[in-house]
């Protein structure tokens, strides 16, 4: 049987004393020279070295884990996220432990149980509920920092895209292109603040119009569009009727799933109906006709969820703050 490689063995073959290496393994270069860590980092590539995690683990109270929470790991958006994340995090001492809540609640607190069991350094939380009363298993003083939605009251930090400021924009292009009315489709509004943030900005750039606003809920989409005939059965009333409409879809899966839909009942778009809504792959480029859409950047928000919470951990300190990543209103052709 091969020999497992330690400290000793490193520290040995270096020349250098056991804390070096530690602090070597540990990122903490202060005082080292660079001869010192280019010999240290050869010489453990050279022998294939691993940390036995669990043992660093235990001696510094660190465990290095990073738990990642999603809502819908088969989500275009949330791989997009976790992309953002993975390369934050890719040349950090820290490893991640993934895991998919499936868009059901009570799987979602088993996971976060599952996570904590682990002693993870921070979480990284994308909630599937509104409430933070209702993640009070989690320390407020462990690091965590919430991703695409975010809990009230905020106890934790959070990074989101600009929901209210581009809905609103969106709404008011809408009015600006005479429509008379607008069909929200959105699965339930209740449980995410990005769609209560999205509500909001449509309602305050209609306020003073004469513009119709209709709500037609959705089941969740767990694909990559939702092209489910109860949608049809549901818009099917304002699609028919006189009245300029525009439908607003809340996410990408509901954005092209609808037009998919129109297509096949031979409902041209823009002519008849304007499609709009919020597209996290711009695949709104590709389908015709080309769709406006908000098209926001989950790389990025993965990213800086990622690097916040490093920052956190490091500093031992957090505060709840919201950061906004700003996303772009693409002009096309549906509208």
């Amino acid at each position: 049987m091969t020999k497992k490689v330690t400290i000793n063995d490193i520290a040995k073959l270096t020349g250098v004393s056991k804390s070096t290496i530690s602090n070597f393994l540990n990122g903490k270069f202060a005082g080292m020279s660079e001869e010192t860590r280019q010999r240290i980092q050869n010489q453990i590539e050279e022998l294939d070295y691993r940390p036995n995690r669990q043992a660093r683990a235990l001696k510094s109270r660190y465990s290095s884990l990073i738990g990642i929470s999603v809502t819908d790991i088969s989500n275009l958006y949330t791989s997009r996220l976790l992309k953002g994340m993975m390369e934050r995090l890719q040349n950090t001492k820290y490893h991640t432990i993934i895991m998919n809540s499936d868009l059901d609640e009570e799987y979602e607190q088993y996971n976060i149980e599952k996570l904590l069991d682990e002693k993870v350094d921070g979480i990284i939380l994308q909630p599937l509920k509104t409430s933070s009363i209702d993640y009070n298993s989690i320390d407020s003083n462990l690091p965590l920092v919430q991703v695409d939605r975010h809990l009230q009251p905020l106890i934790w930090p959070a990074v989101v895209s600009d929901n209210t400021e581009q809905s609103k924009i969106l709404a008011e292009k809408i009015v600006r292109e005479g429509y008379q009315r607008i069909i929200i489709l959105t699965p339930p509004m209740e449980n995410s603040s990005t769609r209560l943030k999205r509500y909001e900005g449509i309602t305050e750039a209609i306020k003073n119009t004469e513009v119709e606003l209709e709500e037609v809920l959705t089941e969740e989409v767990k694909d990559l569009f939702s092209s489910d005939q109860r949608i049809w059965e549901n818009i099917r009333p304002f699609c028919e009727d006189d009245k300029k409409t525009a439908i607003y879809a809340f996410n990408g899966g509901l954005l092209y799933g609808v037009i998919k839909i129109l297509n096949d009942k031979q409902i041209a778009v823009p002519d008849k109906v304007g499609v709009v809504g919020y597209d996290d792959g711009s695949l709104g480029e590709l389908i015709s006709p080309g769709l406006t859409s908000i098209v926001q950047d989950p790389v990025k928000i993965g990213y800086k969820a990622a690097d916040l919470l490093v920052r956190n951990i490091e500093a031992k300190e957090q505060k709840a703050e919201l950061i906004i990543v700003n996303s772009e209103l693409k002009m096309r052709h549906s509208l």
